[in-house]
């Protein structure tokens, strides 16, 4: 009897010694499941980053409906900036940029309403303009689910970060008069009527990508309007600087998603989103020529050409 008990517990030791795990075997497991994780983290990034593209391009669709809306209404688009000021061809003053006159075609009337839009001007003529409660308010219409960045700009007096921005034309905007045309659909005061697109709407860029990156000094824009640069960057005392609200693109510096901090870029890998005149939006690869590019950027210089997917 003793000897058949002494079997009995000797082969229960054997069967759970068969059924442990080798350190080897372990650390085996563990390897799997964790290329198993990181292999579903990738794709759950994947998928994350495929909603925010479309989310994306969904905000800018909806920008060039509202382009059209306003074009129908008021028979042009909404100037790039509006200065007030009688020398408003020679002055460096603040003024409402291109997305507040949008903001009544995107379900923002009540806050179109509260900026006294019709009677005041962007900081009420202070330069640099101050922000407000009102300018600071965050418009997920103006937001790239992709921009990590803060919420305000701090390169633009803290104002409401955007991630979009008016096309200016082509060649480089810096130091030319604040009221300069360099051909595209948005300039000081401008009033561009689609008629005036003469290179046709679905070859002509109105409105692309700009992602506030502090860490490689990507500026990002603003809807409000022109503000002074802020800490991070007042070269030249209190001049207004409307590269918050559009830009010109270029071959060289200004070139899709190039180190420059006003350069039109985007937080998707690859390219830069932007809405035609057509009201489309394609994106532009940093693959596509830059010449070809630049000449997108202009509305009737009698060139166009295809640099989309």
């Amino acid at each position: 009897m003793i000897h058949f008990i002494a079997e009995e517990l000797l082969s229960a030791r054997q069967r759970r010694a068969r059924r442990a795990f080798t350190l080897i075997e372990l650390l085996v497991v563990v390897a799997i499941i964790g290329v198993l994780l990181a292999l579903l983290l990738a794709a759950v990034q994947r998928v994350r980053e495929a909603a925010a593209r479309v989310s994306c391009q969904n905000n800018l669709r909806q920008i060039g409906l509202a382009l059209h809306s306003y074009e129908h209404q008021f028979r042009s688009l909404p100037p790039g900036y509006r200065d007030l000021g009688a020398n408003w061809l020679n002055s460096a003053a603040p003024g409402w940029g291109w997305p507040v006159f949008l903001l009544p075609n995107l379900e923002q009337a009540a806050l179109y309403e509260a900026l006294d839009v019709r009677r005041t001007n962007f900081g009420n003529g202070a330069n640099p303009a101050p922000a407000t409660p009102l300018t600071q308010t965050p418009l997920s219409i103006f937001l790239c689910p992709s921009d990590a960045g803060p919420l305000t700009n701090p390169y633009y007096e803290h104002h409401a970060k955007s991630n979009y921005r008016g096309v200016a034309g082509g060649g480089d905007l810096y130091l030319k008069p604040m009221a300069a045309d360099l051909g595209g659909v948005f300039f000081a005061n401008s009033r561009v009527r689609f008629a005036d697109i003469t290179d046709g709407l679905s070859n002509t860029l109105a409105v692309g990508e700009t992602a506030l990156n502090e860490r490689r000094n990507g500026w990002g824009g603003i809807w409000a309007g022109c503000a002074r640069v802020g800490p991070f960057g007042s070269y030249q005392g209190n001049l207004t600087w409307v590269s918050g609200v559009y830009w010109s693109i270029d071959q060289a510096e200004l070139r899709l998603n190039s180190a420059h901090p006003w350069a039109f870029t985007s937080p998707h890998p690859g390219g830069v989103n932007f809405v035609f005149g057509d009201g489309s939006v394609r994106f532009l690869r940093d693959a596509a020529d830059p010449a070809l590019v630049e000449r997108l950027a202009v509305r009737n210089d009698g060139q166009s050409g295809t640099a989309f997917e």
